[in-house]
């Protein structure tokens, strides 16, 4: 809402009513499927960092990931051995080669194992990166189990035995570390505020432009969108804000 208050000398400027809200609102939502084993619904309306709201079952993938690192590691030393066998190969090659008395047959054949065993170690290297890779996916599968937030915790939506899909809304949570409040100025107007002071209420305040839209807003179609950004109010309180 916007009224025009005269000013002595004919100046004016404009006021706006204005709701002070979070200034973000976060809609944590399901990365992957599966059933929810646990939700934390006593931390709604409560400022928690870094808190598990809701858990959904992993212990498939944690039998997984046990499984994997138990390869990682026997892989790690099959390679170790394989490229002892490899170093002793090439060596007797290399002795071969240089020999006279030795036929191209033979030199050929003890090429063709040392290439073998060379092979051998190309592969369980492979394997091995292969498994590292698995075990990173399924830490991220894992992590992504755990649903954590960061904030004030307005709502859970999930409870404990419901199965969820990926993109499915988890909870809302709110950044409270400051508020915000968004006015409508007239196009006309919207290159002469940029350097003014925010006055809350009639009084000065900290509040700060935080970002303009240079578009017409859907609504409010002759006016930009701008939003104000500050600390002190209590969110959902209606405020008279002046431009000045």
């Amino acid at each position: 809402m916007k009224k025009i208050i005269f000013l002595l000398g004919f100046a004016f400027l404009f006021a706006y009513e204005a709701k002070v809200e979070p200034f973000e609102i976060y809609k944590l939502k399901s990365s992957v499927a599966g059933e929810v084993v646990k939700t934390y619904k006593n931390l709604e309306a409560r400022n928690v960092n870094n808190a598990l709201l809701v858990k959904i079952d992993d212990k498939q993938n944690q039998i997984d990931l046990k499984n994997l690192k138990i390869q990682a590691k026997l892989l790690n030393e099959e390679i170790k051995n394989q490229e002892e066998i490899v170093k002793r190969k090439k060596s007797v090659y290399e002795t071969y080669k240089n020999l006279k008395s030795k036929s191209q047959t033979e030199k050929d054949l003890k090429f063709y194992d040392y290439m073998n065993a060379y092979n051998q170690l190309i592969n369980l290297r492979s394997q091995y990166n292969t498994t590292l890779a698995n075990i990173e996916k399924l830490k991220d599968t894992i992590s992504k189990k755990n649903i954590k937030a960061d904030g004030y915790v307005y709502k859970i939506y999930v409870n404990r035995g419901d199965y969820v899909a990926p993109g499915m809304l988890v909870a809302d949570v709110y950044d409270i570390s400051k508020e915000k409040l968004n006015i409508y100025v007239p196009i006309d107007e919207i290159d002469g505020i940029k350097n003014k002071k925010v006055y809350i209420n009639g009084k000065k305040s900290g509040f700060k432009i935080y970002k303009i839209w240079n578009v017409p807003d859907a609504q409010y179609i002759t006016s930009y969108k701008v939003e104000l950004a500050g600390k002190g109010l209590k969110i959902g309180e209606i405020v008279k804000v002046e431009l000045k």
